[in-house]
């Protein structure tokens, strides 16, 4: 009978240990999830894990190595509760799996109306309102200048939420 079981990674290893567990014949789930993030001040889309440092792994319970498993590269070992490795149902699997298969882009960016601090040298900690983006490295903001809103092409750099 084969079951799903939870192991932890050890730390942004877990693209690692899957390929090292695929290679020795097992079935392995990463709930993944896409975010939008500013980095180096251009906007990015990156891929990470939905349960960071943890996988998912279906094994035969009767003449399965369980050792051979902690023991691959990139795994600390199995999620346990006493004595017992901690079970998953086959129901999550397929939701999670459903899931990641109507995956989103989650924006750690801010959206139209949203309150935003400047951080730049002319506008240190001043408030601001986020309009729109201008290309990849830049944003449109409305300042509060003199009782008149102001709108400003800023670096992302200087933005913070």
């Amino acid at each position: 009978m084969e079951s799903w079981y939870l192991l932890f990674c050890k730390s942004k290893q877990e693209q690692r240990a899957k390929i090292n567990l695929q290679n020795q014949g097992f079935e392995v789930f990463i709930p993944e999830h896409q975010i939008e993030r500013i980095a180096k001040g251009r906007r990015t889309i990156r891929i990470s894990p939905l349960f960071p440092n943890y996988i998912f792994i279906k094994l035969c319970t009767k003449n399965c190595n369980f050792s051979a498993v902690k023991n691959t590269r990139g795994i600390s070992g199995f999620v346990t509760y006493g004595q017992q490795f901690q079970l998953v149902s086959e129901q999550l699997i397929a939701q999670l799996k459903s899931m990641n298969d109507m995956c989103e882009i989650t924006s750690a960016l801010p959206k139209t109306g949203d309150v935003v601090y400047l951080n730049t040298e002319s506008f240190k900690n001043v408030q601001a309102i986020y309009q729109e983006p201008d290309g990849d490295m830049r944003s449109i903001l409305l300042i509060n200048l003199l009782n008149k809103q102001i709108s400003v092409s800023v670096e992302n750099k200087g933005i913070s939420l």
